[in-house]
């Protein structure tokens, strides 16, 4: 079952402690990013929150947003940084000092107000437990939206891609059934052409089969054809595979079914051939665009 990159989950908690939304947000990326925008209280938790995601989502850029309004009491104690508060007044000072500075133009208490080491946030362990829970629950239920989402879109686009599967599928069997009749047209037309140049001599006659044998390897799309169709089964199995990340293989796939069809339009000149393998093309080319937004 494929899984979309495109998805979105919420979860809402109000407990004791406050009440606290958590928002997830997932678009297509080669490989995993996570981007985190969390409250001071809850950094302290970021790598384990990171991994409860990764465990689930294994490609994609995922945008983590929490947002936090406490009730009663906080679950961290906020201690001034009193010691650095008094180095950074004695900093000041003396520039004050040093450039002659009147007094009112020395140090200010709003001089701290966006220093970070200002304030101390300080934690305890019932306070983590409590703030662990929360953040737990929040991101199971937020993940399970998120997963549901990813598994809908998902299936839509495996529907799609299955049927453009069938349809190379069907263009290839017919390339398969024009092709032999296709070599035996090019072979009169190459000998009609070698004995218009070589005309009529017996031991030219040598010389033309072995020219024949020859533009026949250029042409020969056997090779292609089966390659192309075992491309198309794997395709088709993964599109069924359970549980599993397969996005980076079908892309994989994809590329190596790109080669097969461009080869085969190159040695293949005839006109029915060449036709169904534009429908091929076309068709390869919406489902890449699909699986750029698969898992």
């Amino acid at each position: 079952m494929l899984k979309s990159m495109t998805a979105y989950g919420r979860a809402s908690l109000a407990v004791p402690l406050g009440h606290f939304t958590l928002e997830l947000y997932t678009v297509n990326r080669r490989y995993l990013e996570l981007n985190t925008s969390l409250p001071q209280e809850f950094m302290r938790f970021e790598a384990e929150l990171k991994r409860w995601i990764a465990s689930r989502v294994s490609r994609g850029l995922v945008t983590v947003r929490l947002s936090a309004q406490f009730e009663q009491t906080l679950p961290v104690t906020l201690r001034p940084n009193l010691a650095y508060a008094r180095k950074l007044k004695e900093a000041w000072d003396e520039i004050s000092a040093e450039l002659s500075l009147p007094t009112e133009r020395g140090f200010k208490l709003e001089m701290l107000k966006d220093v970070d080491q200002m304030i101390v946030h300080e934690s305890n362990n019932e306070a983590d437990k409590l703030v662990a829970s929360v953040l737990e629950q929040l991101v199971e239920k937020a993940l399970g939206q998120l997963m549901e989402m990813k598994e809908s879109e998902g299936f839509a686009i495996s529907e799609d891609v299955a049927a453009r599967i069938k349809k190379i599928g069907e263009e290839l069997e017919e390339i398969k059934t024009l092709a032999p009749e296709t070599t035996k047209r090019l072979h009169a037309r190459l000998k009609e052409k070698l004995e218009e140049y070589l005309p009529g001599a017996s031991e030219n006659e040598e010389r033309i089969l072995r020219e024949i044998c020859l533009y026949s390897d250029k042409v020969d799309i056997n090779e292609e054809m089966t390659r192309l169709s075992s491309h198309l089964a794997q395709f088709a199995d993964l599109l069924d595979a359970p549980n599993v990340s397969v996005g980076k293989t079908l892309e994989f796939l994809l590329q190596e079914m790109n080669r097969e069809i461009n080869t085969i339009g190159a040695k293949a000149s005839e006109l029915k051939i060449t036709q169904r393998v534009i429908v091929i093309k076309n068709e390869l080319e919406r489902i890449r665009e699909h699986i750029q937004n698969v898992e």
